[in-house]
């Protein structure tokens, strides 16, 4: 069985949708039934042909990303030429939706619904009808949670050829080494006490939320990311809340990521937009046994924090109730264990990689 995975972008570019992609690439190729590629876009004006993990991946050349979408003319090149049994797009992709109308190719259709296109609606608008007609000639859609279904006026008309299958991660990756124990605590030496963000600094994460969420208390934060936002983040945190109170560090290696993850106290994701549809980084803070506080947007956000189970849903937005949910995690450090200890359960239970790949392949089949 051949299978192309097709979205916008492929590792070393970060993000949920990108992290999942390669994840499901990586596990398929293992099985010896499948012969699998992965076609993407470039950021630069040159393709290039690699491998990664022993998926091989065509990242065609593009004139850049523009409105979150890349364009690329040899995309539609390598999309007529590269014969596959089955095409798994990945949406929002505006791109490969048009380049499939336009091309053709053959091959059964697979969708992985992520999230609607939310910010772009002058955009929208015009591709709106071509999104319909593909998702009509789409043989089977995959949501990643019953949320996203009910929310996303797109789906309503599809649900007959719907299937949930919620993301999933390796947990093995997540488990507390000697050697990432080690870290952590060097962490928890150098920052003291702190809660968590993980995550890019555009509109959507809510960021800007989060700190004004701080001001006036101790509770010390540190962020873990990049994105267009960081420089007017910095002023605020520099402007409006106490010295060290915010630390801002750049994306990390894996190991060291993962030991802030188990260093620190919870895990906050307070996104306002339900472009943020499942939020892969909330399953990695329960994998290592952290709360997660997150937003109610009518996706898979809430799906997956269950409130006042693994932690709190609250309303986006609203910083004074932001700000309790975080202070009554901040000071309650049971609080903090039992929801914890709830929060890895459920991710064990639901969110294991494994499950999530026999339901893809099922759907394969």
């Amino acid at each position: 069985m051949e299978i192309l995975q097709i979205n916008k972008l492929y590792y070393p570019w970060l993000g949920g949708v990108e992290t999942h992609v390669k994840d499901l690439a990586e596990e398929l190729v293992k099985d010896k039934q499948i012969q699998l590629k992965v076609l993407c876009c470039n950021t630069k004006l040159k393709t290039s042909k690699e491998t990664i993990n022993n998926v091989k991946i065509i990242k065609a050349a593009s004139l850049g990303v523009f409105f979150s979408m890349p364009i690329s003319f040899s995309f539609l090149k390598y999309l007529k030429e590269e014969q596959a049994d089955i095409l798994h797009f990945h949406l929002p992709n505006p791109w490969a939706v048009l380049a499939y109308l336009l091309v053709k190719p053959k091959g059964k259709v697979i969708v992985t619904w992520h999230s609607d296109i939310i910010k772009q609606k002058f955009l929208l608008f015009f591709y709106k009808p071509f999104l319909n007609l593909f998702l009509k000639k789409a043989d089977k859609i995959i949501a990643t949670s019953k949320n996203v279904i009910e929310s996303s006026p797109f789906l309503q008309k599809f649900k007959n050829k719907i299937t949930v299958i919620p993301l999933g991660i390796d947990l093995a990756k997540y488990q507390k080494t000697e050697h990432i124990d080690k870290l952590a605590k060097k962490i928890q030496e150098k920052h003291g006490k702190f809660i968590l963000f993980v995550g890019r600094l555009v509109y959507y994460k809510g960021v800007d939320i989060l700190l004004k969420a701080l001001k006036n208390t101790q509770v010390k934060l540190v962020i873990v990311g990049q994105g267009p936002l960081k420089n007017k983040l910095q002023q605020y945190s520099k402007e409006n809340l106490a010295n060290n109170q915010i630390e801002f560090l750049a994306p990390q290696p894996f190991e060291n990521l993962l030991a802030y993850f188990y260093a620190g106290d919870f895990f906050v994701l307070p996104s306002v937009s339900r472009s943020e549809a499942f939020g892969i980084v909330q399953l990695e803070a329960m994998a290592c046994a952290k709360p997660v506080i997150s937003t109610r947007l009518g996706t898979g956000v809430e799906y997956v924090n269950q409130d006042k189970v693994t932690g709190f849903t609250i309303t986006p937005g609203k910083v004074t109730e932001l700000r309790n949910a975080i202070l009554k995690l901040w000071l309650d450090q049971n609080l903090v264990t039992m929801m914890g200890k709830h929060a890895y359960e459920r991710v064990v239970k639901e969110f294991g990689k494994e499950k999530m790949i026999a339901r893809i392949k099922r759907v394969y089949s």
